[in-house]
């Protein structure tokens, strides 16, 4: 990943410190070329002082001279040691001067030491003309004394010596004016460079600027107001702040993870979809089985008053009956009409409990059939003429064999004919047909029909539908729910088509295969 931002925050930073550098080298420098300058002015200003002092002092030993040969030496030459030793200290004083300026500026200085020495050997030379002078003088020479002291004032001092030091002095004047100039220049060249720096710096500090808001704050503000989409929850709108430096790669970062957030979110909501749709499956199966248990609770009180009433009218003849034959007062023919009619009441109530029990033990799963290989055509036509009907038989298969109970499919078979004898029309006819996975048989009649509401209840345990002969007494209601439970232990179905004034169909279906299975 290349920090573009880092680079461009690291030049600036050293940037900035390059000219925080200059600058302070400059006035570094500024400081010290001034101190130079004003260094060799002073010395200049002492140079000049030194000079004008040794003219003075050899003025006023030339006078002191000179006044000695006029009018005579009446300190006997301590004036003149006294200005001569002026001379000297002034001589050793110029030339410690030149030697700090020569240490200073170099060797340019050698010339004014050059000429110093011409001064210090011209002084010598006038001295000891002046003090040959008074020997001669003492000696009584005075004729050509006038003319050697005028010659020595007008020529080698007013001309040679003053000449010199006038030269001394202009040359230091000079070096004051130069060194005063070069000042001036090196300050108007620091004053340029300085203004020069200051316009680098402020158009640097203003391209830095414009770089900083264009590239890095416009960007940052972006990346902030894309952070507050995402905060509000805003998944889906990118982040304009894409590049190849960190700010872009943070930008692409949270891209990503607005992406795979947005992923996630998706994933949640279609798992709360599932989880909503598996809780409302769970909740419709949980409501169909309360239905159903509040249905089974429905039925097991109706079963028990059924049960109760179905029980009560066979009891109530059998107590007649027991009633009427012990009252002693009837013939033996009443006492056998009696028993009989006790007897096929007695029956009817255990066939009652019979199939009580059966369909109990269905529901509990532990009805068991015993399973026999059967040719089905066969068994079919045996068990249509055992009942007491007159159906027209009609057989698709010419043989078929399944694995049945014979006895509970017999009982199922006659419960459909006597159910279409006592509830249906005349017209009955019983038929096998076989279907790619099952047989089925089916008893239709020409009867009224049943009307759409009834054609799921006639399953029920003691239902009577509308249609129900009113004079049929015998039948206990459990016929076709009887149906029903043998045909699905079996592994097959029992229903019902009907149309209301057409007539009914009652049908059920035996595997092909073993399809044995427990009823609840």
């Amino acid at each position: 990943m290349k920090f573009r931002i880092f680079s461009i925050v690291s030049i600036c930073i050293f940037g900035f410190l390059g000219l925080c550098l200059i600058q302070s080298a400059l006035l570094i420098w500024s400081s010290d070329r001034t101190r130079f300058h004003m260094n060799r002015m002073n010395l200049a200003h002492q140079s000049y002082e030194a000079h004008l002092k040794l003219s003075s002092h050899t003025y006023q030993l030339f006078k002191q001279y000179g006044d000695a040969l006029l009018i005579g030496d009446r300190d006997r030459g301590t004036g003149e040691a006294a200005l001569s030793a002026l001379i000297r200290e002034d001589i050793r004083t110029i030339r410690g001067i030149i030697a700090s300026e020569i240490e200073l500026v170099g060797e340019e200085e050698h010339e004014e030491l050059q000429l110093l020495a011409d001064i210090e050997r011209q002084i010598a030379g006038l001295i000891e003309q002046f003090e040959m002078k008074s020997i001669a003088k003492n000696a009584g020479e005075a004729a050509p004394l006038w003319t050697d002291l005028s010659r020595i004032l007008d020529g080698e001092i007013d001309q040679d010596f003053y000449g010199m030091m006038q030269a001394a002095l202009e040359e230091e004047l000079e070096e004051v004016e130069e060194t005063r100039q070069k000042m001036n220049r090196e300050l108007q060249r620091e004053r340029t460079l300085g203004i020069l720096l200051a316009i680098t710096a402020l158009i640097t500090a203003l391209l830095i600027t414009v770089a900083y808001w264009r590239g890095i704050h416009m960007r940052l503000v972006s990346l902030m107001a894309g952070v507050a989409r995402m905060r509000r929850g805003v998944l889906t709108q990118p982040i304009l702040a894409r590049g190849q430096d960190e700010i872009g790669r943070i930008g692409g970062l949270l891209d990503e993870m607005a992406s795979d957030i947005l992923l996630q979110r998706t994933a949640l909501q279609n798992r709360n979809i599932d989880l909503e749709e598996a809780v409302k499956n769970r909740t419709e199966e949980l409501e169909r089985l309360l239905e159903e248990a509040r249905t089974a609770e429905v039925n097991r009180r109706r079963l028990l008053s059924d049960v109760s009433h179905e029980l009560k009218t066979p009891l109530t003849i059998i107590q007649g009956e027991s009633e009427v034959a012990l009252r002693g007062e009837t013939s033996e023919e009443e006492y056998r009409e009696a028993l009989r009619r006790s007897r096929d009441t007695a029956a009817h109530t255990a066939a009652l409990i019979d199939d009580l029990l059966l369909i109990s033990r269905t529901e509990e799963g532990q009805l068991r059939l015993k399973l026999e290989t059967t040719d089905i055509v066969g068994f079919f036509k045996d068990s249509v003429a055992m009942s007491s009907s007159d159906a027209v038989v009609r057989i698709g298969p010419s043989s078929g064999v399944v694995e049945v109970d014979r006895l509970r499919l017999r009982q199922s078979i006659l419960a459909l004919l006597s159910n279409a004898r006592f509830h249906g029309g005349v017209e009955i006819t019983a038929s096998l047909e076989e279907l790619p996975a099952f047989y089925r048989i089916s008893v239709a009649d020409n009867g009224p029909g049943l009307p759409e509401t009834e054609r799921e209840q006639v399953f029920q345990r003691f239902f009577r539908g509308s249609n129900a002969s009113k004079d049929y007494v015998e039948g206990s209601g459990l016929g076709l729910p009887i149906v029903r439970t043998i045909a699905e232990a079996h592994g097959g179905a029992a229903g019902v088509e009907s149309t209301e004034g057409e007539g009914s169909v009652f049908y059920i279906t035996i595997p092909k295969t073993n399809g044995l299975r427990a009823v609840s």
